[in-house]
């Protein structure tokens, strides 16, 4: 007990820091979100060991993983069938690792310190620099960060993300705590009595605020071009709320497939009935809970589905299996079916697969892996971003496919509006991960692409959230979770939107933080004999 007091004490401002970071993500306020490293870059301040560096990062990192993504342990239960102690095991497990960078970049912000002899004042900008380029380099199954809590809390900021994309927001944020941690190590409220009273406190809490404002400034009626359009199109989004279980039947048991098919088929005719005027179907990921391919579209589920397509006279675009008859392979996939029932071209089939549950680690280069796990992730991968042309009421629209947590990669978004994507759809399956936390943080993760692309996104999902996202950012209805439902959205869209600034520089934050870095180590370096007069 003894030992854990005194663990407690020791790290007592990284433990601040979890708590205040873990309630500040969505779905909570982010109350925090400016403040809330400040304790963690003190503590790295003071200590002149690496090693304590890193677990105080290591803490930090624990707590707010557990707050804010304890829907793990529900996911292990409901996807893994886990019992409740494993759910729990496999919510600290992935805790102990999940965002690992919080640790790596404190550890190395000390040893540069200590092994360049930087100046006292490069420290605060070099431990910013080191936390943004360490989050960007980690791989993160969900890649979450501090900029997102902008577009959550609905600041202005949030619209300058076609400039700077949400990971340039993240930067913001983590340089204004920076600012307020080097305010306060120079005396902003704890003042040392041999400390020479100056302005640089007070300056550097100034320049804090100041960034503040001047992005959120910056974002002020950043929308308003993209609040026109040339073209618009009436969507019908259909949730069918289709259970865990009945998916997994639907995989194992060809019959069970029909009832899904008719269930979709039957909230579609119903939906229809209120909104005649709809010019196209959306249905989530693998609504179609079959394959889809030109090969098999004469199998009965296919058919059933087309002669529904025929009759309704609307076209359709679903999220289905694919089967490649030569690589043997099933692909998560993506469709277009015309009005008249016919598949016109090759689905796009999801390239970035979800680990454990469309993949295993590693077995993209050790096949054998698979025939180890058969049961743990055995889809296909894509060959990446690609659009589709779906053919609706008469014109061609240009649709940019992600799907499920594709969008949470600007990349891959990228990818899509430069090979011409009008509107991006995103069609999803949240229903293994609870109600309360991750449908939301999903979300709002995924119609920041909107925002950054500014281009209309569709987001069509099995349990909710459904809703649109314009490209002027404004979110439209978004549907209940865990229940049937539907709705007509009407998206307006550009015929040759515009390529942002962010597209233009996308990928780019990478190497302005190498160089960033670069710069702080070089100049931030004292001469030989302050550094020996130091020690």
């Amino acid at each position: 007990m003894r030992k854990l007091l005194t663990f407690i004490q020791t790290h007592l401002l990284a433990i601040l820091t979890g708590i205040l970071i873990g309630t500040s993500y969505i779905p909570f306020q982010p109350w925090a979100i400016f403040f809330g490293l400040v304790p963690l870059f003190l503590l790295w301040e003071r200590t002149m060991s690496v090693k304590a560096a890193f677990v105080a990062g290591w803490v930090s990192q624990f707590i707010l993983t557990l707050i804010g993504f304890h829907w793990v342990a529900y996911t292990a239960i409901e996807f893994g069938h886990f019992p409740i102690w494993g759910g729990v095991l496999t919510l600290v497990g992935f805790a102990a690792i999940a965002h690992l960078h919080y640790a790596f970049s404190g550890a190395l912000a000390v040893y540069l310190r200590n092994k360049l002899n930087l100046k006292p004042q490069i420290f605060f900008p070099l431990t910013a620099v080191l936390f943004a380029l360490t989050e960007l380099l980690f791989p993160m199954i969900f890649p979450w960060h501090l900029g997102y809590p902008w577009l959550w809390a609905k600041m202005p900021g949030a619209q300058f993300a076609d400039v700077i994309g949400f990971e340039g927001l993240n930067l913001v944020t983590i340089t204004i705590n920076a600012l307020i941690a080097a305010a306060l190590a120079s005396g902003l409220i704890l003042k040392n009595p041999n400390q020479p009273v100056t302005k640089k406190p007070y300056l550097l809490a100034s320049c804090a605020a100041a960034l503040l404002l001047l992005v959120n400034g910056l974002g002020l009626g950043r929308e308003k071009p993209w609040q026109t359009s040339d073209a618009s199109l009436k969507v019908l989004a259909v949730q069918g709320n289709i259970g865990n279980f009945d998916k997994l039947m639907a995989e194992n048991g060809r019959n069970f497939k029909f009832p899904i098919i008719q269930k979709y088929a039957t909230l579609s005719r119903e939906a229809l009935l209120k909104y005649p005027d709809t010019q196209v179907m959306i249905w989530p990921e693998t609504a179609f809970p079959d394959v889809l391919d030109l090969d098999y579209q004469n199998d009965a589920s296919a058919a059933t589905l087309r002669q529904f397509v025929r009759e309704v006279n609307v076209p359709l675009l679903t999220g289905s299996y694919s089967y490649d008859r030569k690589t043997k392979e099933t692909y998560n996939g993506f469709f277009f079916v015309h009005a008249d029932g016919s598949i016109p071209e090759t689905p796009y089939r999801k390239s970035i697969l979800l680990v454990f549950g469309e993949t295993f680690p590693f077995s993209d280069y050790i096949p054998y892996m698979t025939k180890l796990f058969p049961d743990l992730g055995s889809f296909g991968r894509g060959s990446g971003p690609s659009s589709m042309t779906a053919k609706v009421a008469g014109s061609e629209i240009k649709i940019g496919p992600q799907i499920c947590y594709e969008g949470l990669y600007p990349w891959f978004t990228s990818g899509l509006t430069r090979k011409g994507a009008q509107i991006l759809t995103n069609v999803t399956n949240d229903s293994w991960f609870g109600t309360n936390f991750e449908p939301y943080q999903h979300l709002y993760m995924t119609v920041a692409r909107a925002i950054e692309f500014r281009r209309p996104l569709i987001r069509s999902t099995n349990t909710g959230i459904s809703t649109v996202a314009l490209a002027s950012g404004q979110i439209l209805e978004q549907s209940p979770i865990g229940v049937e439902w539907y709705g007509q959205f009407q998206v307006p869209y550009q015929t040759n939107p515009t390529h942002t600034f962010y597209e233009r520089i996308e990928g780019l934050w990478l190497y302005a933080l190498i160089a960033g870095l670069i710069v702080l180590a070089l100049a931030g370096r004292r001469p030989v004999k302050a550094a020996l007069e130091n020690e």
